[in-house]
């Protein structure tokens, strides 16, 4: 993708900090505030980058009590030198149309280069120094942790954001997602899924003695400033289903197909819970309808 790219201005790079010792310790800490197993998963794909680093995945746990986040970015020759960086932006209002506007609306960013780290602000019309006394930082050119108290995110519990690498020498990059953001809702441990688009068959409804299928044909979230906007799909879906009091067994995809009764159902109301899951978030969806 296209990018406009910056640099960490001099007040940043002066307080360049070494990723190393006591820091793998607290952030050891941070995994048991914010465990992995109720983290938001995103993936990119692996080998489209050249010679810059190559983002593949990034996961994010989040601890609503206490605000810890806990970013864990995997890949291959991420951040190895000062000519081979590695960013992690993040828009904390979720509003590409605040912050830095030519980078997707971000309002703060962490570069990693060469074993070392700034964390910086954007103040409007700059990026600047700001403050880090939560900022704990770890690993490798393969994989970084980077845990943040959301204080020092502007106090946010819905943000977007996205990884990328830069090679200064040729200008190649990564970037994960390849366009837009990421979304990430401390509610939901993962994106904020706002709206499900759903799709049944027939389209006018279920009939007594006849099957009914419920399916989801697009999720929408916050804005994110894409270029193009594909129809944004779960990456599972599953169904229950009830007419009055009586549960109906359902069959086929995520078991949304349903066979209505054709005895003692029509009029009678058809309750389904669709349950959609995205980048390990997860929402359900109820919907009525009156037997035909």
């Amino acid at each position: 993708m296209s990018k406009k790219f910056w640099f960490p201005c001099p007040a940043v790079v002066s307080r360049l900090k070494k990723s190393r010792g006591p820091i793998a310790v607290v952030l050891a800490a941070a995994f048991i505030l914010a465990p992995t197993a109720s983290s938001g998963t995103y993936t990119d794909p692996a080998g489209d980058s050249t010679t810059a680093g190559d983002v593949v995945s990034v996961t994010v746990a989040g601890d609503k009590a206490s605000g810890q986040l806990l970013f864990r970015i995997t890949g291959t020759n991420m951040g190895s030198s000062e000519t081979n960086l590695f960013f992690l932006d993040i828009d904390s209002d979720a509003n590409p149309l605040t912050g830095d506007i030519a980078d997707n609306g971000s309002d703060y960013s962490f570069v990693i280069y060469g074993g070392s780290y700034g964390f910086a602000h954007w103040n409007g019309s700059d990026w600047v120094e700001t403050s880090d006394l939560s900022v704990q930082i770890s690993g490798s050119t393969s994989q970084f942790l980077i845990s943040v108290n959301r204080s020092d995110l502007g106090g946010s519990s819905l943000f977007n954001f996205f990884a990328w690498t830069f090679n200064v020498t040729d200008h190649t990059t990564d970037s994960a997602p390849d366009q837009g953001s990421f979304n990430y809702f401390f509610d939901a441990n993962g994106p904020q899924i706002i709206s499900v688009d759903v799709k049944t068959t027939p389209a006018a409804g279920p009939r007594a003695g006849k099957r009914f299928v419920v399916a989801p044909t697009g999720l929408k979230l916050p804005p994110d400033r894409q270029t193009t906007t594909p129809p944004i799909l779960p990456e599972s879906y599953s169904c229950t289903a009830k007419i009055g009091t009586k549960k109906l067994a359902g069959s086929g995809t995520g078991r949304c197909s349903f066979a209505v009764p054709k005895k003692n159902a029509k009029g009678k109301r058809l309750t389904v819970v669709l349950t959609v899951k995205y980048q390990d978030a997860m929402k359900a969806v109820p919907l009525t309808f009156k037997v035909k």
